[in-house]
């Protein structure tokens, strides 16, 4: 009796299946160890989505310079901040913001019609309190930024509001039966994003001090309340997704308390914290106050940012993270060095500089 077709034929089928309904094979995610062998010190390469990989494309080509020596403020009316480049630096510098910022809007996104010297859109002044950060950033937070330092490409990549940001929400709306227990987000491409924003209020704008992890193994009096100890635990994920990395990065996950065991980039990232909330505070937040109009997206430029119910206090003009640099690399895209030897108007002056400067006049 000849059996060797039909168990060929089962086999086939048995083939057929296991290719249907067993998920395919992945290989373990590479990784590098970067400590001795006691505190397994690993850090698994990023896989990045592809929205970040997107954003990290090069920057728009520099626009010529122009060789016009006579002082910015004799060429142009109303010049209020950056009055230390000539006419020629100044024109070049507008024409990269405007292509680094709002390439499909152009001049007109600040300006009004043709008299660049007029006030009259609130963005203008927008704009001018950016430059200003943007020169304090790199003259004045330099233990986070480095001399690579940042440009207005590092966070905006061709959109006037960056693709990453968070805002302040109101309280969830309570149900008549059945509610969420906490204020989550209502939508999201990962699950870090349904996380609520209330973390980042206390650790990206508020001083509250990032300390959760006792000191012991058995409870002694110090033991965080459990809220605490979530409200940390969304920030650290949102840094750890938005620069690409895991928690071995900075720390040593056998005690994140403990700064003698972790490693140097937990001090880059400890400057990074305290840089956001100076973002957040001190520039984000009085402009909030100040211009509480929908500003438009390059991507999308007649939807509002987010549902009313979501935008907050700022209506649509947001606040900062990890990511809104970084993109999902754990350091930002190699950009902003280069930018700056073209660009040196945005190295500085700094804090004290942008702290006497006047808000009132044109052109930045």
């Amino acid at each position: 009796m000849r059996i060797g077709p039909p168990i060929l034929a089962v086999g086939l089928v048995c083939a057929g299946l296991f290719t249907l309904f067993v998920p395919t094979w992945n290989l373990p995610t590479k990784g590098t160890q970067t400590g001795p062998n006691g505190p397994s010190l690993v850090q698994y390469a990023p896989t990045g989505s592809p929205l970040f990989q997107t954003r990290n494309g090069p920057p728009p080509a520099n626009p010529p310079l122009v060789e016009d020596t006579r002082p910015a403020t004799e060429a142009y009316k109303n010049v209020t901040v950056l009055t230390d480049l000539n006419a020629g630096q100044f024109m070049q510098l507008q024409q990269a913001i405007t292509n680094w910022v709002a390439p499909q809007q152009g001049c007109d996104f600040c300006h009004a019609g043709g008299d660049f010297a007029s006030d009259a859109k609130p963005a203008k002044a927008a704009a001018r309190d950016m430059i200003k950060m943007v020169r304090h950033l790199n003259a004045d937070w330099t233990e986070h930024v480095g001399v690579a330092g940042v440009t207005c490409w590092s966070c905006h990549r061709g959109q006037p509001v960056p693709a990453e940001i968070w805002f302040s929400r109101p309280p969830h709306p309570q149900g008549a039966h059945m509610d969420k227990p906490e204020n989550w987000n209502e939508s999201g491409d990962s699950v870090r994003q349904f996380f609520p924003n209330a973390g980042y209020e206390l650790y990206l704008l508020q001083d509250t001090p990032g300390l959760a992890q006792s000191y012991t193994a058995l409870p002694n009096g110090q033991v965080a309340d459990q809220v605490v100890v979530k409200r940390l635990y969304e920030v650290m994920m949102q840094m750890s997704a938005g620069m690409g990395v895991n928690c071995t990065y900075c720390h040593n996950s056998r005690a994140f308390y403990d700064w003698g065991q972790s490693l140097p980039a937990r001090w880059t990232g400890y400057s990074g914290i305290q840089m956001t909330r100076d973002i957040n505070r001190n520039v984000l937040l009085p402009l909030a106050v100040r211009m509480p109009e929908i500003r438009e997206t390059a991507d999308d430029p007649h939807t509002i940012v987010l549902p009313a119910r979501m935008r907050g206090p700022q209506e649509g003009n947001g606040f900062v993270l990890c990511a809104t640099c970084h993109y999902g690399l754990p350091k930002p895209a190699d950009h902003a060095q280069e930018l700056l030897t073209v660009f040196p108007g945005l190295k500085g002056p700094g804090r004290e500089h942008a702290a006497s400067a006047t808000d009132q006049g044109g052109q930045p």
